[in-house]
């Protein structure tokens, strides 16, 4: 049976997608069989893993309104995951589950027949906590929290926090968070570091803040999914490489320990490995050229 783990913030844009998709791979680069599930209508997991959202006749929408087996949408990807992918066709299921007996367990029953075929299954949850994701909550076993490393986001997680106390009270008794990630962490810039400080303090003794795994602020993911490759691919000794292999084995314990450190000591270092950084020189068309 697999460990369910819904990768959720209502706040947009503080890297759920590219933790799903980098922990997925560096979860698979240890030898665990993974299964990534895209509930974002924007699609950007699905995106990324090498497939046009728009060009997909079946995805994820299926099979919680339609009731499509889940293994008929099943996808392989490049990140050595499998994929249930989403596009904006699910951005009508909140309204069509409305009416539906059981709405809020419809993903469990869209996942039920995969689970003995996988060690984990990650979700990337949409930014809202609407329907889809109180879903999410209701099928999964864990919740990880990426929070950005700035003041608005780390404020949102105590609504977070607030909508998991509910679902365990009526939903799902077993959800527990598996802990905040800080992600976008500069450790350059005072906010950035008052920041993880306040989160240690204000949740460190309810869950895990995991603040060994910290997330560096960093083109190179932007430039990862670009390329349709997990960062470990792109640049695999990168520290953000470094932070999802810290994460992988925090999720998935010392068991895939060994794995991950053997396969970061076969690569070689390279340029992109390396985050320098960048100074623009602006000129203006008539300034006088220097003289030689």
């Amino acid at each position: 049976m697999s460990r369910v783990i819904a990768v959720a913030n209502q706040k947009g844009g503080v890297a759920k997608t590219t933790t799903v998709a980098n922990l997925a791979a560096a979860l698979s680069q240890a030898g665990a069989r993974v299964l990534m599930l895209d509930m974002d209508p924007q699609g950007s997991l699905t995106l990324w893993s090498g497939r046009n959202p728009d060009e997909l006749d079946k995805t994820v929408y299926d099979s919680l309104v339609k009731d499509l087996d889940s293994r008929e949408i099943l996808l392989p990807t490049p990140l050595g995951a499998d994929l249930l992918p989403a596009n904006i066709d699910l951005s009508l299921a909140e309204m069509e589950l409305v009416g539906m007996v059981a709405r809020e367990r419809r993903l469990g029953g869209v996942l039920a027949p995969l689970r003995d075929s996988y060690d984990f299954v990650l979700m990337d949850c949409q930014p809202s906590l609407g329907l889809l994701t109180i879903n999410a909550f209701a099928a999964a076993d864990e919740v990880l929290v990426p929070v950005a490393c700035e003041f608005l986001s780390t404020r949102a997680i105590e609504v977070l926090m607030r909508m998991v106390h509910k679902v365990q009270l009526r939903l799902n008794s077993k959800l527990k968070v598996a802990g905040i990630l800080p992600t976008m962490y500069d450790r350059r810039v005072r906010h950035s570091r008052d920041e993880l400080d306040a989160l240690v303090e204000r949740f460190g003794g309810q869950v895990p803040v995991l603040a060994d795994c910290a997330v560096p602020r960093t083109i190179r993911f932007a430039e990862a999914a670009a390329a349709g490759k997990s960062i470990l691919a792109f640049a695999p000794l990168h520290p953000g490489a470094e932070a999802y292999r810290r994460l992988a084995k925090v999720i998935g314990g010392e068991g895939l320990a060994a794995a991950l450190d053997e396969a970061a000591a076969s690569r070689s270092l390279s340029l992109l490995d390396i985050e320098e950084p960048r100074i623009d020189v602006l000129v203006r068309k008539d300034a006088p050229r220097p003289r030689r």
